[in-house]
């Protein structure tokens, strides 16, 4: 008897503590003490993008258009010829090439005779060649492939640089002297000059 009211009391003690502390009570083999399990580092991921450039040949040369003169007014003028000059009164026409490849310049006439617009009488048929050209200057990194100093025009394609590097703005500047002498009529006299950049 003395036994039972013994338990008894100390299940009314355990329930008192429970009350108190507001946890049931656990027996040592609960699996409410068993450890969480821990993380096993940083999670990562990744994703791969495909990147593709298609690289076109490309060059270019500049300026597309210029514009050079020259006044025939006095007698030097024409028995020793004049250089032209642009509207600046620059004696050279400047150029740019821009290519990813090296390359080559030439130049050549448009036309074997200059167009005439006047009204003068006489001879009026001026040929290409009274046009000469000058490689004043070459910033390409190529050679100079003129055989003179001043070398006549012609419709055929002439070499002007060899072998330029593979750039942008590549520069190099051109001069440009008419030697009609006394044989043509008055008037204007206008040609176009044609200067080509190819890639190698």
């Amino acid at each position: 008897m003395k036994k039972l009211l013994l338990s008894a009391a100390f299940a009314i003690a355990a329930l008192a503590g429970y009350a108190q502390s507001g946890s049931a009570p656990v027996s040592p083999n609960s699996s409410s003490q068993t450890p969480a399990p821990q993380c096993c580092g940083v999670a990562t991921d990744h994703s791969v993008v495909l990147v593709s450039l298609e690289l076109c040949n490309v060059i270019e040369i500049c300026p597309p258009l210029d514009i050079m003169c020259a006044k025939f007014d006095s007698k030097e003028d024409y028995n020793c010829g004049e250089e032209l000059e642009d509207f600046f009164g620059h004696k050279s026409a400047n150029f740019t090439v821009s290519s990813n490849r090296n390359f080559n310049v030439t130049i050549k006439s448009s036309s074997p005779n200059f167009l005439y617009v006047g009204s003068g009488t006489g001879n009026t048929v001026m040929p290409c060649s009274i046009l000469k050209y000058n490689l004043s200057s070459n910033g390409t990194g190529g050679t100079n492939a003129t055989p003179m100093a001043w070398n006549p025009l012609t419709v055929a394609a002439a070499p002007l640089i060899n072998n330029g590097v593979h750039g942008v703005d590549k520069p190099f500047s051109v001069k440009f002297k008419a030697d009609p002498g006394w044989d043509f009529a008055a008037g204007t006299y206008g040609l176009g000059v044609i200067l080509t950049a190819t890639q190698l």
